[in-house]
């Protein structure tokens, strides 16, 4: 999760900065650690719904 919100804090400056949202050179930082957060996330859910009894 740290690495996610890094990259995407990296990239908000980046097009602050920039003055748009399109900066290709964050992509790949960016979707690496979408992609390394998604198993992660989805035990986090899946945990949070038993503790909350809240399974469908």
């Amino acid at each position: 999760m740290y690495v996610l919100d890094q990259a995407a804090v990296a990239w908000h400056e980046a097009a602050r900065e920039a003055g748009h949202g399109s900066l290709p050179s964050f992509d790949d930082r960016y979707m690496k650690a979408v992609a390394a957060k998604r198993e992660p996330g989805k035990s986090f859910q899946r945990a949070a719904r038993e503790a909350l009894n809240a399974e469908t």
